[in-house]
């Protein structure tokens, strides 16, 4: 299963008409990806991408990548971040995730962000939770579909979620 995902409409990261990032999230070969290009609103220093919208970009994607490998509702627990290099308002960037382990009720991931040339800029290691009271049902109701691709849009409507 290959494709873009539907964005949560309420989300600041990938929901469609926040007035946030609109992250157009990937599903492929375990992983979930993004290729961005933010914009100068997102910045802290002058032409530097604050580091709070650069961690959230990698939860982001950590998170996508542990529902789409385990179809469980988990919350970030923890997060350990590295800001190696600037990420610069107006270039493009890709970030991505891989799922590391599980345990219990607690899932580790790893998630980088990389310019064109394939330099790191940040990376972190990710800790989530199952979590309750959220259901795969109700979040759906929430998920814009547009362009996603039937296979994918069936995972997240079909009866075994």
């Amino acid at each position: 299963m290959t494709g873009l995902l539907p964005g949560y409409k309420k989300c600041f990261f990938c929901g469609p008409a926040t007035g946030g990032l609109a992250l157009n999230l990937q599903y492929k070969d375990g992983g979930v990806f993004c290729e961005f290009t933010p914009h100068e609103k997102f910045q802290g220093y002058d032409g530097v991408i604050h580091g709070g919208i650069v961690t959230g970009i990698l939860d982001e994607v950590m998170w996508w990548t542990l529902f789409m490998e385990t179809r469980v509702m988990t919350a970030t627990w923890k997060l350990e971040v590295e800001l190696r290099k600037p990420v610069s308002c107006g270039k493009a960037y890709c970030a991505s995730a891989r799922f590391l382990r599980s345990a219990r009720k607690t899932y580790q991931l790893s998630g980088i962000i990389e310019d064109t040339s394939g330099n790191l800029c940040a990376q972190a290691k990710g800790f989530f939770l199952r979590t309750k009271g959220f259901t795969i049902e109700e979040i759906v109701k929430h998920l814009d579909f547009r362009g996603v691709p039937p296979e994918i849009r069936s995972f997240f409507l079909s009866p075994q979620i």
